[in-house]
């Protein structure tokens, strides 16, 4: 190939080059500009709290028809008040609960939660409400591991339940663990989550506790705080023998 022929050919490869180059960077312009860090979105709820489990129904379907249910639907649209959410799921695993000892017992089984009577609802729903408004930043440590330095902070619920509120400080990791040098532990430098936890014995305040741990905190709707629980490690009631016995106690509907 001759002088003339081989530059022609390199000015042919720059000129079919130069539009996919092109097109790489304005690519890489818009996928920067979408991925792009805007900052901490916005907590606030323009609505109240009832119209905040409303609006999610992924996660507060069942939730809203049973506080419907309970006649507490105009509480949580005026009412000040910090509410620890139980997720469907959590209902879906009390009403199982039900259904099993109802069983062992030679009674029917409940399919619906309308077969339990709306006080009893009620009576459990509101331990997971509390007045004012509270978010992350206004609880104190605790670590199941060390209550004597780190014990959160005993709250009666709305329904005079006694309860205990704190956040959990994680451990972060620093370094690799397959690096030479490998990893260090630092103590309660890591993410930090709500944990609200029912207090069975009142005599014993820091004892026996049975906890829900929250997965989203910090929706502020008009009229106070929400706190998601994670439904995965949480039955709603906390103790789904005292449920069952209240359900039982008040009647339960098989018709």
């Amino acid at each position: 190939m001759n002088n003339y022929s081989a530059q022609t050919h390199k000015k042919m490869k720059q000129l079919l080059i130069l539009p996919v180059l092109i097109m790489i960077i304005f690519s890489a312009c818009k996928k920067n500009s979408y991925y792009e860090d805007t900052g901490i979105n916005d907590p606030r709820f323009n609505g109240t709290i009832m119209d905040y489990i409303k609006s999610d129904t992924l996660y507060f379907d069942t939730l809203v028809r049973v506080v419907k249910y309970a006649g507490l639907e105009e509480s949580l649209s005026k009412d000040p008040l910090t509410f620890f959410a139980p997720p469907d799921p959590c209902f879906k695993k009390i009403l199982d609960a039900v259904s099993e000892y109802q069983l062992r017992v030679g009674a029917d089984s409940v399919t619906r939660f309308e077969q339990i009577k709306p006080e009893v609802w009620k009576q459990f729903l509101q331990m997971y409400l509390f007045p004012g408004n509270r978010g992350l930043k206004d609880y104190t440590q605790v670590d199941t591991l060390a209550l004597d330095t780190y014990k959160g902070a005993l709250f009666e619920s709305v329904s005079n339940a006694p309860m205990n509120i704190g956040v959990i400080f994680n451990d972060a990791i620093s370094g690799n663990p397959n690096s030479a040098g490998g990893s260090t532990v630092l103590k309660y430098q890591g993410y930090r989550q709500l944990m609200l936890s029912y207090v069975p014995d009142q005599a014993r305040p820091y004892s026996f506790w049975i906890n829900a741990v929250v997965s989203a905190s910090d929706v502020a709707p008009t009229n106070g705080r929400v706190h998601r629980l994670r439904y995965m490690t949480h039955t709603f009631g906390f103790d789904p023998f005292s449920f069952i016995q209240a359900a039982r106690e008040k009647g339960i509907d098989y018709n």
